[in-house]
């Protein structure tokens, strides 16, 4: 066993792991069952950390994005051998880790500058032994967070798609501009969101397979995002504490809260991400 500090004390082990060559279909499919958005990839032999592999990274690919390119180029378009490359095809070599031995403040720190939502925790050979994620840290934090009002930190510039925007333009949308999901607004109304994880769950589905294998990828990246996102929507308006939003997005496993208005319409966002800022900003660690 390796030797243990403050990180290890909520950091979830033993953590799901897959080989590089391991074929993209089943990460899909690993995500999917699992519920997660990341999974680091090792060697088997010796349990070093090689890469991680996010659900971003899986959108990038077969979603249309700059990682496309591998698809035209190494399988000349099409996408059924795509999906069985090995993972290591387009996982992130450079993966972020923290040590056993490290501190919950260092792991803030890390997802906070390098825009990671999870951490692999190795020891100093690089062995994986857990893992943690912004959700992890919030369960921890969000009794301490009360005292500011979610709209002193919410994104209020919220990048939206409409309900007829196509998988094709949402997915090169959320690559382009770094976002993990996009509000899917109607008449200023709010209806629902897409996610990186609805995405991937909807390339992992018998339907996609099926075009997949047949070669027609057009009717798969053409489907209407309004079809894949989520409708039964948690919301929060802006004056809701944010301890309050902090305990409810760890009850309902969600990653971000629209914010609305009196009217319905989407004023704001708060994620994950924003939550760790502030706990980093208020110095709770």
């Amino acid at each position: 066993m390796p030797e243990k500090g403050q990180i290890m004390e909520i950091a979830r082990s033993p953590v799901v792991t897959v080989a590089p060559s391991t074929p993209i279909i089943d990460v899909i499919r690993i995500m999917t069952r699992e519920g997660f958005r990341r999974l680091p990839v090792i060697n088997p032999a010796t349990r070093e950390l090689e890469g991680i592999v996010a659900a971003r990274d899986i959108v990038d690919y077969l979603g249309g994005g700059r990682k496309y390119e591998i698809i035209e180029r190494k399988y000349d378009g099409n996408f059924f051998p795509a999906v069985y490359a090995p993972v290591e095809t387009i996982m992130s070599k450079r993966a972020v880790s923290i040590r056993t031995t490290g501190k919950i403040g260092q792991a803030i720190k890390l997802m906070i500058e390098r825009g990671v939502g999870g951490v692999p925790v190795v020891d100093r050979k690089k062995r994986v032994w857990a893992i943690v994620t912004e959700r992890d840290l919030l369960h921890l934090f969000s009794k301490k967070l009360t005292g500011k009002k979610i709209e002193e930190i919410m994104s209020k510039d919220v990048a939206a798609v409409s309900p007829d925007t196509t998988l094709r333009i949402a997915s090169r949308k959320m690559i382009r501009e770094g976002f993990r999901r996009l509000p899917i607004v109607e008449n200023k109304k709010l209806i629902g969101i897409v996610t990186v994880r609805d995405i991937v769950r909807f390339f992992g589905t018998g339907e996609v397979y099926k075009n997949l294998k047949s070669g027609a990828i057009g009717p798969v990246l053409d489907t209407l995002v309004h079809r894949i996102g989520t409708r039964g929507l948690v919301t929060v308006a802006a004056d809701l504490d944010v301890a309050d939003a902090a305990r409810l997005m760890t009850r309902r496993g969600v990653g971000a809260l629209p914010v609305l208005d009196g009217e319905k319409r989407i004023v704001g966002i708060i994620t994950e991400r924003d939550l760790l800022k502030t706990i980093r900003k208020m110095k709770l660690m």
